[in-house]
């Protein structure tokens, strides 16, 4: 009964304790998950009512106000259903109903939850409860999984009818350089601060700021060193080696960062060969220019099927682990051998390919659009499969295996379809749609309010 009780109505909807609790904790998911965790400053073994933003949680969050963990996740939940009714609204209106593609992604979505549950050592409802609150159930779950998938594809129809010609390109990418142009540079980096020491008792001991101060001198001097060497013909890698304090980078494919260095590098006056000492703060930069331009390289469009090798139920450390890997990776391959098999015994076109991608493949990213990625571009996928695909060699219609580890193990059966637009326009085309997208968005929920209800005292 108390987890059924409505908690926030927006626009005439009401929501459970229950559906406010799951995107309640999936703020708090995020933060706690987050890289950045140890910066927000979250303790979890205090109650969130109890623990205020710290100062930089609230400048990283952009938060103005004073408030308490449990008041900003709150605050969180009712955004999110803000955002998922008015989307919710808009595909209604829009006629956007749920199909048989929507309920095979969620259905992959329960797969792989289930496969967590498993592997932490949980059932599946043990494992929601963990991860969303005691109000949640599977058919909580399963509701909530409809209506974000809902959304979401109506989110992606909006973003795919944003359309933009070669001109409104070129302006864009004129008008924004610096975010898209990649530098060939190198650069020697001269600490200017002295290193903190051990004492005996291993504590850390500071720098005195004489000690910094005779840093800084040496790098200075070092680095002007250096700098005459280059001017003299010394190589700038050559030039590094001869101090304990310079580092040699090389940056061939460099971005604007708005840095000292990127500055100097990224303006619009330089010239290969320019050379310059850089001070800042404390440190100092030797850096030669050689070049600026765009991605100008053609991305690629390819279908692909994966066989994953799932290994959530092997114990690493068992004496047979490798053996029924070992035995998990043949049977794997086997199956991505007769896929490829099956295909070349059939139509062998691209229309049969995607309908085995459909069948077969493992990717909940591409198994309901047959296999497809386009415009891919170079360091998006896995290794493996990028260097198969950007081969100089590759030609329309060609097939292949190939087998990755990592984040995941498995096979790819592999068709290139053929290249697609230089990767430059499509970053800028990406730019212009996430301006858009945003301003679409904010519209959306510009002025819409969500109403807390007696559910909010039973989210937990």
């Amino acid at each position: 009964i108390q987890r059924g009780t409505t908690a926030v109505t927006v626009e005439g909807e009401s929501y459970s304790a229950a559906e406010v609790s799951y995107y309640y904790h999936n703020a708090y998911n995020s933060i706690v998950n987050s890289n950045y965790v140890s910066l927000y400053g979250i303790d979890k073994n205090t109650a969130l009512s109890q623990q205020s933003l710290n100062d930089t949680a609230k400048m990283m969050l952009g938060v103005t106000e004073d408030m308490t963990w449990d008041a900003y996740f709150r605050d969180a939940a009712k955004k999110s259903l803000i955002q998922l009714t008015m989307l919710k609204k808009g595909a209604a209106e829009k006629g956007l109903t749920f199909d048989d593609d929507m309920q095979k992604e969620i259905d992959s979505t329960l797969e792989t939850f289930s496969t967590y549950a498993k592997k932490a050592g949980y059932s599946t409802s043990a494992y929601l409860k963990l991860m969303y609150g005691n109000n949640m159930t599977m058919s909580t779950f399963k509701s909530i999984l409809k209506d974000t998938v809902l959304a979401s594809h109506y989110q992606q129809d909006y973003i795919d009818s944003l359309t933009y010609t070669d001109e409104e390109v070129e302006t864009y990418y004129n008008e924004h350089k610096n975010n898209f142009d990649v530098a060939d540079y190198e650069y020697i980096y001269f600490k200017g601060t002295a290193d903190s020491t051990k004492d005996a008792d291993g504590n850390t001991v500071q720098p005195t700021d004489e000690e910094n101060a005779a840093a800084k001198e040496a790098a200075s001097a070092n680095a002007n060193a250096a700098l005459e060497a280059v001017r003299n013909g010394l190589l700038m890698e050559k030039a590094a080696d001869n101090y304990d304090n310079g580092t040699y980078t090389d940056r061939p494919t460099g971005t604007y960062s708005g840095d000292a260095v990127t500055e100097w590098v990224f303006n619009e006056e330089r010239q290969e060969g320019d050379l310059t000492l850089i001070e800042s703060g404390d440190n100092y930069y030797v850096v030669l220019f050689h070049s600026r331009g765009r991605n100008d390289y053609n991305t690629v469009d390819v279908r692909h099927i994966l066989f994953k090798v799932d290994t959530s139920d092997l114990d690493s450390k068992a004496d047979d682990y490798q053996e029924k890997l070992d035995a998990r990776k043949a049977e794997q391959k086997e199956a991505a051998e007769a896929a490829l098999k099956k295909w070349e015994e059939g139509a062998r076109t691209e229309d049969s390919f995607a309908e085995l991608a459909n069948e077969l493949s493992a990717d909940t990213g591409s198994n309901t659009k047959g296999g497809l990625y386009t415009e891919v571009y170079k360091g998006q996928m896995v290794t493996e499969f990028n260097d198969w695909c950007f081969d100089e060699s590759r030609q329309p219609g060609d097939t292949g295996i190939v087998y990755n580890e990592g984040s995941y193990t498995g096979y790819h059966v592999i068709y290139f379809v053929g290249t697609d637009a230089p990767y430059w326009q499509v970053q800028v085309r990406n730019a212009m749609k996430n301006a858009d997208y945003t301003q679409w968005n904010n519209a959306l929920v510009k002025d819409i309010t969500a109403t807390e209800a007696s559910g909010m005292k039973y989210l937990v």
